[in-house]
Parts: C-alpha cells; structure tokens; sequence
C-alpha cells in the first residue's frame, strides 16, 4: 500500500464548490449571481419542490428557535425572497428592526415586494450586501440567521462570512 500525497484539485486553495462542481474562487460569485438571476421569481416554489415543502419546516423552526423578542434587531443574510423577514417583522414589532440582506439584487427586488405586499415595510430595511463583508457595527444585531444561504458564500471554508456574523451579533 502507498502513501500518495500528490494534492488534487480540490485540496487546492484557488478552487471552491459550485454544487457538485469544483470552480475557481473568483468566478463563483458570478455563477451564483447567474443562478439566482435566472430563478428569483420561481424561488420559492423551487425549493417546495426540491424540498418536497420541509424547507418551510425548517424556517419555522428557525424562527421559533431564535426566542425573538420585541424591540430587537435582526439581520437575515442572504434572505432573499424575504419570508423569515416577515415572520421576524411581526416578532419584534414597531420598535425593532429586520434587516433583509442578500447580494442578489434580483433576489432582493422580489422580497422587497413581498414584503410589500405583505404590509411588513414599517421594520424593515432592505440591504444588498456580502454576507463576507457585512457593513453592520460591531454589536448591532441581536439576532442573525444565513440558512440555506450559506452553501453559497465563496469562502465559508475560512469562515470569512460567520466570523463578519460574529462581531455583528450583540454579545
């Protein structure tokens, strides 16, 4: 038996993951700006069907499970399509703050709208921005969920967008 420690494509550091694909960093952002171009306003009804409905589950849970209170600050990154953004616009109520960012503007325009619709515009501030690079202060948001979203942030792997995340969240 040997031992090969001949370093493969994926151990390289200027590759990242694009669903089941290896691709270089610095491309990635474009693909998943492509994607989410192309699907903004299928969104939802996509992930019902991939889903089979238990991603709504799973964002109930996750609100239940944040314990937000009223008059708090939350930030939903890369929350597109705005749904946790409603349920927590109720939660904190007139005198707190939801933050709904997402680096796809297309993604945002249609969770701008619901949110409209919705009547969930008082609390609300809608935000195009990096979850890699936040522009919060330090110690602003009481609450900050990512979910799906995560899978596709660049550099998760160095932890770039949970350590911005980090020094957001109130401690």
């Amino acid at each position: 038996m040997t031992n090969d420690t001949t370093s493969t494509p994926h151990d390289e550091d200027s590759t990242t993951d694009f669903g089941f694909n290896r691709v270089n960093r610095g491309d990635k952002a474009g693909m998943v700006r492509g994607v989410f171009d192309s699907v903004a306003g299928r969104y939802d009804l996509m992930n019902d069907l991939m889903s089979g409905g238990i991603h709504r589950i799973w964002k109930r849970f996750t609100i239940e499970l944040s314990a937000v209170r009223p008059g708090q600050t939350v930030l939903d990154i890369a929350g597109g399509t705005g749904d946790l953004a409603a349920k927590f616009s109720r939660l904190v109520g007139p005198e707190g703050q939801v933050i709904l960012a997402d680096i796809n503007a297309a993604m945002l325009a249609v969770g701008r709208d619901r949110l409209i619709d919705k009547g969930a515009t008082g609390n609300v501030q809608v935000v195009q921005a990096d979850a890699q690079q936040l522009p919060f202060e330090d110690n602003s948001i009481d609450c900050i969920t990512i979910a799906f979203g995560l899978r596709n942030v660049t550099d998760k792997d160095h932890g770039d967008a949970l350590y911005a995340a980090r020094f957001t969240a109130r401690r």
